[in-house]
């Protein structure tokens, strides 16, 4: 976008002049290497239906300090960024809308542990917890301090599909604008998630708008103004496009996987400008389950082979906006894009502008993008069809030509897509009992289709812990494995044989134990440069881990890697509890509740221990366990 020309070439003078703009950009970029992104889901069966506030706070003496706080508009999953600290969780049903819990109200705090202390940089994920109306003793005082902490504003609602007006100002331009220059700060104040313009309906395609670096949802106002509603529901995706682009990504599978269960939408399209397509790709190159529905992908004036003036300011000493480490032609995010296809399932167009410039000094561009970054090779190599316009990185999305092309590329698209309506899917109805029965239930639970007759991508679907019976799906005709998964828990049987028909209803019915377990994530630690919250850095190739041994209450068990196990294989250990270590995750099941220590051998780095507390009927996932250099 010309925002983005603009920012580059002011950033350029400030690298030289310096200044508050560079000063706000440094400590922005400070403390994003100093938090973590907290990941969890809130149940609750409160009559009310009112918003949710979830609250990661700290105390000292009598003074409560705020470390992030999130809206929900219904229970369900919350994300929350917090420096490095000693945190508890609380979250309370906010009856009157005051942001500030009063007596009465469904409340409850996260207790395993009590406290949280998240790690610089990355994720935590599983902390869940339910309200209920009884009395908590330990709540603070949070009068006015929710809204001292946003500024005075309440907080939108960041749960996926959450409804919203497009002319808020949490999509407006200026608000793009911070969110590319102060990404952190942005993100605690306005969030990243997927709205919803209108009420969700079954009857109506999705069409996903994924905005570019330093632009927000309201530069799709000519789209949405002219899209058919009648057949289309546009949905939004609103995000810091000066955070971390795989952090972006993997916000956006999240949200999309939110809806999946929600809603079990059977076709998406996504359309995504500028960097957007680079974010919306990483994204759906995933074997996720719903990008299955995706149909249709457009690209739109997107830098598939990177941005030199990216790599520049990566190189700055004084600051650096961490989404140009991904935008440089030479990044490892970059590289990551286009070491997967996208599925065969997904009709890719890819669509350039070609009115802009060129000099001694840059490239024939569209006044931002280089031709040659949106002409990339490996992206037109896949692309149905390479369409090009006569119009600069802006007006592409404010074209009329443009989005009549948009027309014929979403008819023909319906055009060759298989309807697949209700009535040729079946479904599956739940059975299960726990055992005791006075156990506490998890918060979570799934059932887990495995295709029994090929290597095909298994389906899961939310269960509901508190229903004994419950009907799921809607689900493609087959032959499965079904499996009910809860975390602390076995199940009897370990998996039924289900045949699935349109038009019908399959049985299945289990028992849940309570069973210990121990199971983790392994990364390697990165330099400094590259410690951003919500970056994870998958276990680098070279990293061979040896062995990972547990030893406590008179147990002890060794995992040794095996190069030959397969996904599928791996699924299906998880799913019969039995231990087993596949790249850089790892399990051991059935333990009895007490202290063990995990000790893990990895050539080049020191041996890593980690203490951890098991509890049949409760897991608790651990922060990734993270090798260092020798």
């Amino acid at each position: 976008m010309r925002r983005l020309n603009v920012a580059l070439l002011l950033f350029m003078s400030l690298w030289f002049l310096g200044g508050c703009a560079i000063v706000n950009l440094r400590k922005d970029v400070q403390f994003s290497k100093d938090s973590c992104l907290l990941f969890g889901e809130i149940v609750s069966h409160s009559p009310l239906n009112k918003p949710i506030i979830v609250i990661a706070y700290a105390t000292e003496g009598d003074k409560v300090i705020i470390g992030d706080y999130a809206v929900l508009n219904e229970p369900g999953p919350y994300e929350l960024l917090v420096r490095q600290g000693r945190y508890r969780i609380f979250a309370f049903e906010d009856s009157n809308g005051n942001l500030a819990y009063d007596h009465g109200e469904w409340a409850g705090h996260y207790e395993k542990p009590e406290y949280v202390t998240p790690q610089p940089g990355g994720v935590e994920w599983g902390l869940d917890l339910k309200l209920s109306d009884s009395r908590d003793r330990h709540v603070p005082s949070l009068a006015d301090t929710l809204l001292a902490y946003s500024g005075g504003k309440r907080k939108q609602s960041t749960s996926a599909g959450a409804l919203a007006d497009l002319d808020d100002p949490a999509f407006s331009a200026e608000q793009g604008n911070i969110g590319f220059w102060a990404p952190l700060d942005s993100f605690r104040l306005t969030g990243c998630n997927i709205y919803f313009l209108e009420p969700y309906d079954r009857k109506k395609i999705p069409v996903l708008l994924v905005h570019g670096a330093a632009g927000s949802p309201q530069d799709w106002r000519y789209f949405i103004k002219n899209i058919d509603r009648s057949r289309y529901q546009p949905w939004i995706f609103s995000y810091p496009s000066g955070a971390r682009l795989q952090t972006m990504s993997l916000f956006l599978r999240k949200k999309l996987y939110d809806l999946d269960r929600k809603y079990n939408f059977d076709q998406l399209f996504v359309v995504a400008h500028s960097m957007g397509g680079l974010v919306s790709r990483s994204a759906l190159i995933e074997k996720d389950q719903h990008n299955r529905a995706v149909k249709l992908f457009v690209s739109i004036s997107t830098p598939w082979g990177g941005e030199s003036w990216a790599k520049t300011g990566a190189q700055n000493p004084v600051a650096v906006i961490p989404s140009w480490k991904d935008m440089a032609p030479d990044s490892e995010f970059i590289r990551t894009v286009f070491a997967t296809k996208l599925p065969d399932t997904i009709r890719y167009y890819l669509l350039f502008g070609h009115k802009g410039g060129g000099s001694l000094f840059r490239q024939n561009n569209d006044n931002t993008v280089t031709l040659e970054s949106m002409l990339d090779p490996r992206a037109q190599a896949e692309a149905l069809k390479v369409m090009g316009f006569n119009e600069d990185h802006i007006s592409i999305i404010n074209s009329a030509e443009v989005f009549a092309q948009f027309k014929a590329i979403t008819a023909t698209t319906e055009t060759n897509l298989k309807k697949t309506l209700a009535s040729t899917r079946g479904y599956v109805d739940v059975r299960h009992n726990f055992l005791p029965a006075d156990v506490t239930k998890p918060l979570q639970m799934s059932l887990v289709l495995v295709p029994a007759k090929s290597d095909d991508q298994e389906t899961q679907i939310k269960v509901d812990p508190f229903l004994k019976r419950q009907e799921t799906g809607a689900v493609t005709p087959g032959e499965y494995e079904a499996s009910l998964c809860a975390l602390g828990f076995k199940t009897e049987p370990v998996s039924v044989p289900v045949s699935i028909t349109a038009g019908k209803i399959a049985d299945v019915s289990y028992t849940l134990i309570p069973q210990g377990m121990v199971a983790g994530l392994i990364t390697a630690t990165t330099s400094d440069d590259d410690s951003y919250w919500g970056f994870l850095r998958s276990l680098p190739d070279k990293v061979k881990i040896s062995s990972i041994r547990l030893t406590g209450a008179g147990i002890t068990r060794t995992l040794v890697p095996s190069d030959d196990m397969t996904d599928k294989e791996m699924l299906n250990s998880f799913l019969a509890s039995k231990d087993f270590i596949s790249r850089n995750g790892f399990a051991f099941f059935d333990l009895p509740a007490g202290e063990y220590t995990v000790s893990i051998e990895a050539d080049g780095y020191k041996p890593s221990t980690t203490v951890v507390k098991v509890q049949p009927g409760e897991f608790n996932p651990p922060p990734p366990f993270r090798l260092v250099l020798k």
